[in-house]
C-alpha cells in the first residue's frame, strides 16, 4: 500500500491500495491459478462494505483510462476502529 498525506484544512492520511501490484506481490508468495486482480478487488470492495464503510466519505475508488481501479481508504479514528473490530 501506498500513503499520501492530502493538506485539505485537516491532515488526512490516504492509503492507496493498487490491485495489480498487490496481486503481483501476493502471486510471488503463493502459487495459484485461481488468483486473479478480479478475485482481488472483489476482495478488497468486500472487506470495505463488510467493515460498514461509507464509499464516498470513507474509502473511494478511481479508474484509470485503461480501467485499472485504485481503492483509497481515509485513515480516520472512525476507519480505524472500523478496520480494526473487523480484523
Amino acid at each position: 500500500m501506498e500513503y499520501h498525506l492530502k493538506k485539505a484544512g485537516n491532515n488526512e492520511v490516504i492509503y492507496t491500495i493498487n490491485p495489480r501490484r498487490l496481486h503481483k506481490e501476493i502471486e510471488d508468495k503463493i502459487k495459484s491459478e485461481k488468483l486473479t486482480t478480479t478475485n482481488i478487488c472483489r476482495t478488497i470492495l468486500a472487506f470495505f462494505y463488510g467493515t460498514q464503510l461509507k464509499e464516498g466519505e470513507d474509502f473511494f475508488v478511481t479508474t484509470s483510462a485503461r480501467g485499472r481501479k485504485n481503492y483509497h481508504i481515509r485513515l480516520t479514528p472512525f476507519t480505524i476502529s472500523l478496520l480494526k473490530s473487523y480484523v
